[in-house]
């Protein structure tokens, strides 16, 4: 438990640490208060009752201690929630700047679905749990053990039996605590895999109802039902195992209970104890073993709490992308070597043994266009990840301007490129918002010439708010190909030298296809064009084309007519299968 707490209090400040050091020091004083005020009770009563002087003190001196062990308890009390709210605030905030600089450092390979499934529940939900810890149970903790501690020594003052007694039954309410906790993780770790298994179906049958609906199978979705069964049945046996520790936990408690009032009595039977002090000290040894069984289940909070640390832990201990060895900045770069960009003898795989490139090697000169063509899983898009730097090559060099990749640092190097990937997700924002991304400075001017390029303009002219409409989440307002429409203008708005298109007019239709075609025109003036295409007609123009073959190989490179008259080439033989397509009827 304790190295759970050194674990939880790494990523606080140096001013949350302090706070964590003052809460704890306070959470000490609150255990003593209390401790000393419940043993006080027992010399009270007694004077009380027998209107002389109890433990060397009258009534009123007892009465005294009493109130100001509940004034000092106030006090300290609210001391230390202020403090342990900081604590926890500290650790929330740091916690998530943490996860945010991780996960802009992270390589794209680490956002699998499950992954950004993990990091987002654990910054919106369950991050709170663990600053649950600091503002709600560790201080309680750390009084209940000081306050078990310093009634302990009271009672041993008042009947070194009953001490011993109390000393006993600490292992006795240990034990039915760590039953019942070791039943709880065994509850847990029998119904969470089939908790996360039932939600991803009922997610998969929420968002697939087109696709049900269209089979015929919205009504019953064996999967769903499958995973409802499966969930039942584990549930009920983790409700089982958990009932069953409760009972040994419940057990535990009574068998100490009943053993300290026997002990009483044994006592109070041999005229050790008068019936007073008997009756006081039965209370007393009462809350004693309550404060011992909040102990333990403070603990088993700890430990339910213990997999939301150790997912923190997995995402912020995740592989990073190498740290540049020496730092590349634009204005070196630019000043030596433009914006070429060149491949040297690259090779990548996404998962061992299945090489997506091998040996690709081609350099793009400054304010040129070059185009990469190939059949579909040849690895073009990998290329345009691997100059980003999403990724790290595994053999060979990607480099920009005369630096290699890994060299340059990552915010200089983005500045370098615009890129404008197939995939296009747009922000819950509005339309002039998620153009904005690309140039937040750029002025009204800028944004309309590059509307303009795109084809944005006409999206426009249509919608009912104009720039101010919202696109909704993902860009779901618009359609597939409005959506890359606003992902070229806000390419084109951040007119970096280098700008990399990812199949930028594969959902566009041949109107808007020509105007982006017109704009890679004007673009080539004044910056290096990347462009991975399907559509070969819209790359003819291009200084250079790289064929990929099935293997991730370069197998030719020229000019659309140097390929083109090479009758047993690759470029030759996409070309005329593309042209048979387009000529195709239905008659």
């Amino acid at each position: 438990m304790f190295g759970l707490i050194i674990r939880l209090r790494e990523p606080l400040s140096e001013q949350g640490r302090a706070d964590f050091a003052r809460a704890t020091i306070l959470s000490c004083i609150v255990g003593v208060v209390r401790g000393i005020s419940l043993i006080a009770f027992i010399p009270a009563a007694l004077a009380l009752t027998s209107g002389h002087s109890a433990w060397g003190m009258p009534l009123s001196a007892w009465l005294v201690v009493l109130a100001g062990c509940a004034l000092t308890s106030f006090v300290v009390e609210y001391l230390l929630a202020m403090r342990s709210y900081s604590v926890a605030f500290d650790f929330l905030s740091n916690m998530h700047r943490a996860i945010g600089d991780k996960v802009a450092s992270l390589p794209l390979g680490s956002f699998r679905a499950d992954t950004a499934g993990k990091t987002s529940r654990l910054v919106s939900r369950e991050l709170m749990v663990l600053g649950e810890i600091f503002a709600h149970m560790y201080s309680p903790l750390i009084a209940a053990i000081v306050t078990s501690a310093t009634m302990l020594v009271g009672i041993t003052v008042f009947s070194p039996v009953l001490g011993l007694v109390c000393v006993a039954a600490i292992p006795v309410v240990g034990g039915g605590v760590w039953v019942a906790r070791r039943c709880l993780q065994s509850g847990a770790a029998l119904k969470e895999p089939l908790a996360r298994e039932l939600s991803h179906r009922i997610v998969e049958y929420a968002t697939k109802q087109g696709a049900l609906r269209a089979c015929g199978r919205s009504a019953s979705y064996e999967p769903l039902l499958r995973a409802e069964d499966a969930y039942g049945v584990a549930a009920r046996r983790s409700l089982m195992r958990e009932t069953v520790g409760q009972i040994v936990n419940g057990m535990a408690a009574q068998v100490v209970v009943v053993t300290l009032i026997c002990a009483i009595g044994w006592l109070a039977v041999g005229e050790q104890v008068g019936p007073v002090a008997a009756i006081v000290a039965i209370g007393l040894l009462l809350r004693f073993t309550q404060i011992l069984v909040d102990i333990g289940t403070l603990t088993s909070a700890f430990e339910t709490r213990r997999p939301v640390l150790d997912l923190s832990h997995e995402i912020l201990s995740a592989s990073e992308l190498p740290a540049p060895k020496g730092v590349r900045r634009t204005d070196e770069a630019s000043a030596s070597s433009g914006s070429s960009v060149s491949l040297e003898d690259v090779s990548f795989s996404y998962e061992a043994d299945h090489p997506v490139l091998q040996g690709v090697s081609f350099r793009v000169e400054p304010e040129t266009m070059t185009a990469i063509v190939g059949p579909s899983g040849c690895g073009k898009t990998t290329i345009a990840r691997l100059i980003a730097r999403f990724y790290d090559v595994d053999a060979g060099c990607v480099r920009v301007g005369d630096a290699d990749v890994r060299d340059w640092d990552t915010t200089d190097l983005m500045a370098q490129l615009s890129l404008v990937f197939q995939d296009v997700y747009l922000f819950d924002d509005t339309l002039e918002a998620n153009v904005r991304v690309g140039n937040p400075d750029a002025s009204r001017a800028d944004i309309e010439e590059a509307a303009r390029l795109s084809g944005v303009d006409e999206i426009i002219e249509r919608l009912p708010h104009g720039w101010d409409t919202p696109v909704g989440e993902g860009g779901r307002a618009l359609s597939g190909g409005e959506r890359q429409r606003v992902s070229i203008a806000r390419a084109l708005l951040k007119a970096a030298p280098i700008v990399l298109f990812d199949e930028a007019t594969s959902a566009l239709d041949p109107e808007n296809e020509s105007r982006i075609t017109d704009a890679m025109a004007a673009l080539r003036r004044d910056a290096t064009l990347i462009v991975i295409a399907h559509k070969l007609d819209t790359i003819t123009a291009a200084d250079q084309i790289v064929v990929l073959d099935e293997g991730g190989c370069v197998a030719q490179i020229g000019t659309h007519a140097e390929l083109y008259s090479q009758a047993d080439g690759q470029y030759r033989a996409f070309w005329d299968a593309r042209s048979r397509a387009a000529g195709w009827k239905l008659v």
